[in-house]
């Protein structure tokens, strides 16, 4: 069999998926620029009064910007921050429980996300007075954490150690070593990881559902949840759920953008 003939049916598979893939954003983006409430094929005419009513006071759309925001900076940091730190333990130094250590480490992976947050519901009421945007930053940190540490130490397993000793044996002080050896070494996950962890956060539905739904009033809603409201649990308001998804996406792709144009620099691959 030729080449040709092989390859044929995997681009008409390969497109074929492609078009499954796009098929829902572009509807998307269809039923946001309609001026009808329910979708019609072909559209009856074009409008941007969807977009208008996403950005006014009454639908609470900015409230739920800025939640989002908060939960992808904070969270994003702080699951880079721990989880190299854990990875790095578990990795560069050799005792007793390592193994069980990282199993610890890792354990909220091996759990679905949404009996995980039910799981942190029944323990915040237990506790009491647990704000809700700590709720849901504590349940976001934990349930990204262990996909932070296992691809570190996927990486740390395969590091060069001997680089750090003869930093180290020529006067190098621990700081330095991290900051011109180790971190520059593993830049490349790290920017794979800042990337899709970003990403993710903004994309984050189901567990905040279950701790917070978005309560109390609307103090916790993040974008997810606001597209969910208006797009399947309000009469007439699909349009307002397709606007605020189509700059959901164009939000994921300039947070994309820019953490390429402005880390690309800082990468080091080996």
């Amino acid at each position: 069999m030729r080449e040709k003939d092989v390859n044929l049916p995997c681009r008409i598979f390969a497109i074929l998926v492609m078009l499954f893939l796009l098929a829902p954003l572009v509807v998307i983006v269809i039923a946001s620029f309609t001026p009808t409430a329910l979708i019609t094929f072909p559209p009856q005419g074009f409008s941007l009064k969807w977009y208008a009513n996403i950005f006014g006071s009454s639908t609470h759309f900015m409230d739920g910007l800025v939640n989002s925001l908060k939960i992808g900076i904070l969270a994003t940091a702080a699951d880079i921050l721990l989880g190299v730190t854990a990875a790095l333990s578990v990795c560069r130094y050799s005792f007793k429980g390592k193994d069980a250590l990282l199993n610890y480490y890792t354990s909220p992976m091996y759990v679905p996300s949404v009996a995980f947050a039910f799981v942190l519901l029944q323990v915040y009421s237990q506790i009491g007075g647990v704000p809700g945007m700590l709720r849901i930053f504590i349940g976001h940190l934990i349930i990204i954490l262990p996909y932070i540490v296992r691809n570190t130490v996927s990486v740390l397993h395969v590091f060069n150690w001997t680089l750090e000793d003869a930093a180290t044996s020529m006067g190098a002080t621990p700081i330095q070593v991290f900051f011109k050896i180790t971190l520059p070494m593993l830049s490349p996950q790290l920017f794979f990881l800042l990337i899709t962890i970003t990403t993710g956060a903004f994309k984050v539905f189901d567990s905040m559902r279950i701790m917070t739904n978005g309560g109390p009033g609307d103090s916790t809603r993040v974008l997810c949840m606001y597209i969910y409201d208006y797009a399947f649990q309000r009469s007439n308001t699909l349009g307002i759920g397709a606007a605020a998804g189509v700059v959901l996406m164009i939000i994921l792709i300039l947070v994309t953008l820019l953490d390429f144009k402005g880390l690309e620099r800082k990468v080091h691959y080996q």
